[in-house]
């Protein structure tokens, strides 16, 4: 009982001020990276379609300290599958199953692909679409015309508002269980 009273002490003075500098926390905090989390299914052609687009995005913002996770919510796709499907398109980014769907879940995931973008306290503050490339199922514009990740991730990252924090994600179906 006194380890978890100590340990709720050194919290409340973590959150109120900041050793090193003798200021609030807050800012230490904001430095934490932000967090893409993909659905994806390797067995998607919307999914295939987009990861080229997917592995730029990780290029071009995981050098600006954003992390990213694909976790492929479908029961019949093992370690192995998800191992061959991002060596397949050179993809670096870590991927793993989601047993029980309990990410999907957590998020409210409906399609692959689908992104949520994490801010540094590790809430929502986009989640949908990649971008507008996919209008419907099966039909895509020659290209995107509306960037809606890479807008919300440069709005974070600069600390701006998000202009658009949800979207209408195009793909295949996450067969959620109903119990």
């Amino acid at each position: 009982m006194w380890r978890k009273i100590n340990v709720l002490i050194l919290i409340c003075l973590l959150v109120s001020f900041d050793k090193t500098e003798g200021g609030p926390i807050r800012e230490i905090l904001l430095a934490t990276p932000l967090k893409v989390i993909l659905f994806l299914d390797p067995e998607c052609p919307v999914t295939n379609a987009y990861m080229r687009e997917i592995k730029q995005i990780y290029a071009d913002y995981s050098a600006k300290g954003v992390s990213f996770e694909a976790y492929f919510p479908m029961e019949t796709v093992t370690e192995r599958d998800i191992q061959g499907f991002l060596k397949n398109y050179n993809a670096t980014f870590p991927g793993f199953p989601d047993p029980g769907m309990r990410k999907a879940t957590r998020y409210k995931a409906t399609v692959m692909p689908e992104v949520v973008l994490l801010n540094a306290n590790g809430l929502v503050v986009y989640q949908g679409a990649i971008d507008n490339w996919f209008y419907a199922l099966g039909k895509s514009r020659p290209k995107a015309t509306e960037l809606y990740l890479r807008n919300a991730l440069e709005a974070t990252l600069n600390d701006n508002p998000i202009m658009q924090s949800k979207t209408q994600a195009i793909g295949c179906l996450i067969n959620m269980k109903l119990d």
